[in-house]
This record gives C-alpha cells, sequence and structure tokens, in this order.
C-alpha cells in the first residue's frame, strides 16, 4: 500500500549585510558537533553506557543554541570544482534528545530531524535559508511532535537570527 501526502511548507530566507564568513562563524560558533551518529551510538553500545551518560555525553555535544552539526556540506567548494564561484553550505542540525522525543511518537520524522539550512552568498548579501519546522511536521498533528518541533523552531530562529544580526523578529524575512 502506498499513501501519498501534499503539505504546504514555509521556506523562510533571512537576508544579512554581514559578510558570508561572518554568518557562518557565527552559526557555527552557536553549534556544537555531534557528528557521526552511527560511531558514537556504536561506541556507547561497547562501552555499555547507561541511558544518564549518553544523554549527559549529547547535552555536552550541544552548542550555546542548544543545537549541534550532525554534518556540513561544503557545496560551494563542489560548484568550484565545476568552474563555477559560489559560496554555499549547507548544515544538518538539530538536537538528538528532541529528535528521539518525535520519532518515539512518529517514525517519520525522522526525514525531518536533523533540518537543513543553507548559508549562501546572493548579490552582495548573505542569506540564510530553510524550512520552517512545524510546517514540515504540521502532518503529522500529533501534540508531543507539535510541541517539540515549536521549540526546535524557536531554537532555529534565535540561530539565524544571532548569526545574522537580525534584531526584530521578521526582519530580512522574503
Amino acid at each position: 500500500m502506498r499513501r501519498t501526502t501534499s503539505i504546504n511548507v514555509e521556506h523562510i530566507v533571512v537576508t544579512s549585510s554581514r559578510p558570508y564568513d561572518e554568518v557562518k562563524a557565527s552559526l557555527e560558533s552557536q553549534l556544537g558537533i555531534i557528528g557521526n551518529t552511527d560511531e558514537l551510538t556504536q561506541r556507547w553500545s561497547m562501552a555499555r553506557a547507561s541511558w544518564e551518560q549518553i544523554k549527559q555525553a549529547i547535552e555536552q555535544q550541544l552548542g550555546t543554541s542548544g543545537l549541534s552539526i550532525f554534518s556540513k556540506v561544503e557545496q560551494g567548494q563542489l560548484l568550484s570544482l565545476a568552474g563555477k564561484s559560489a559560496r554555499v553550505i549547507q548544515y544538518a542540525i538539530g538536537n538528538p534528545l528532541l529528535a528521539i522525543q518525535m520519532i518515539e511518537h512518529v517514525p517519520e520524522v525522522a526525514l525531518y530531524a536533523p533540518l537543513r539550512v543553507a548559508v549562501y552568498e546572493s548579490n552582495d548579501k548573505t542569506c540564510v535559508a530553510y524550512d520552517r519546522f512545524t510546517s514540515l511536521l504540521a502532518q503529522h498533528q500529533h501534540p508531543q511532535v507539535n510541541s517539540i518541533a515549536q521549540l526546535v523552531e524557536q531554537k532555529v530562529e534565535e540561530l539565524v537570527a544571532q548569526a545574522t544580526a537580525q534584531t526584530k523578529k521578521g526582519d530580512g524575512v522574503m
């Protein structure tokens, strides 16, 4: 059996006059680094770490934003190999402890967590783009998922506002 669902996704682009390198550095300074979760899980399993020990280890990997980088792809570098100049990077970011609280209720949330954030240059401006987390997960209509998605979304909005030096909610949103 196959089921198809159409969803409306709110896409956000925040434009900043801050240079690309400053926005990127600000984002990264607020994010911890989780890295390869397969390796971490295997290491914790082999060490027979308790859930409390694992939670503490994850919490230590979270940045000041309460989020961490799972991966980053320097797509601009890939473009340069094709002879095209662009500064573009994609981050997969999130909080594993929040993600598992959603995934335990709705496994399909794993499609969206960690979420993606792109930073790129456009017309002498730096842009940060992401999809509103609550709009991605609204299709599931699950109270716990919705509540945690709102929390994650708030963390992402604060992260982006800090990195782009936006002071008022809504500034720079296209």
